[in-house]
């Protein structure tokens, strides 16, 4: 068995295709189909179903999975760990983010820390906080930035910046309600897991307001600028980051709706990396430029 059968067989799980993962790893599907063959007597059981439309593991594929992403990721650390050893010069940085950091604050941070770091590529992964985590979790990505802080005993969490949540309502609505008539308006909501919906529900719980069963919920999104186009074209209110609405409000084509009875909602948003794995030279001069983007912000 060698390291390239696990990349085969982790590739293979993700795209659920021979034929995809041999694309991508630029192979033959013979080549893909025999690795997998290798493996699975290697081991002696089988590892994956194959049907002419997917692929699924089995329960020993899903035992191997979890060691042969921890292969990979230490094949990864290790080479980026000798590139980091001769310089800040190669390298590579794969950074997972929540839609408000990934959209519109890493961009920023990113054209700062390729002036100075020219060589090293750096691969965004943009998802809801959950994925996020889960990704750090599993060693998938070497640095998160998500905008809610799961209990965890395997991550660090660095506080970055603060964020406010505001109501954004299309401009036919009024520019204020009472709490107890929320439920009369519909709502566009983001999908469980997203951090903005997590620090909205919070706020909805503690007034004893179910978001799915006390409100007139018309759509549930998974992107922020599809929600803003929704309210826009006037689906419905939302709840979203105020840096993510403030150009549709500066430009009139949204408004920002007060609730009476709701208190102004505050969020943070994190750095994420692993407990007990070291970081990496690159990852560092990362998390700096953020560091120094913060300092730029408030100034």
């Amino acid at each position: 068995m060698e390291l390239r059968h696990l990349e085969t067989f982790v590739k293979c799980t993700e795209l659920k295709s021979f034929s995809k993962a041999a694309e991508e790893l630029y192979r033959t599907q013979p080549t893909v189909s025999k690795q997998i063959i290798d493996l699975e007597n290697y081991f002696k059981i089988k590892l994956l179903d194959r049907t002419k439309r997917s692929v699924a593991l089995t329960r020993a594929g899903e035992l191997l999975l979890r060691y042969a992403k921890a292969f990979i990721s230490l094949k990864k650390e290790m080479i980026e760990a000798i590139d980091a050893f001769k310089g800040l010069k190669t390298g590579s940085i794969l950074v997972g983010a929540s839609s408000i950091p990934g959209i519109y604050i890493i961009p920023q941070a990113l054209n700062i820390f390729k002036q100075k770091y020219d060589g090293i590529k750096v691969k965004l992964i943009i998802s809801d906080s959950k994925e996020i985590i889960g990704k750090m979790e599993h060693g998938e990505i070497d640095i998160g930035f998500v905008g809610a802080k799961d209990v965890s005993k395997h991550l660090n969490y660095k506080r970055l910046f603060d964020d406010t949540i505001v109501i954004a309502a299309p401009k036919s609505f009024p520019d204020s309600i009472n709490i107890k008539n929320l439920r009369d308006y519909p709502i566009v909501i983001r999908e469980t897991g997203s951090g903005t919906r997590d620090c909205f529900d919070s706020a909805l719980q503690r007034l004893h307001i179910d978001i799915t069963d006390n409100l007139k919920v018309v759509a549930e999104l998974t992107d922020t600028e599809a929600i803003k186009e929704a309210v826009k074209y006037g689906l419905g209110m939302t709840y979203i980051s105020k840096m993510a609405i403030e150009s549709e409000v500066k430009k009139g084509a949204v408004k920002i709706l007060h609730i009476n009875g709701l208190k102004e909602l505050k969020r943070s948003f994190f750095i994420i990396t692993k407990k007990g794995k070291t970081i990496l030279p690159h990852v560092r001069a990362l998390m700096d430029t953020m560091d120094t983007w913060r300092r730029n912000e408030k100034n």
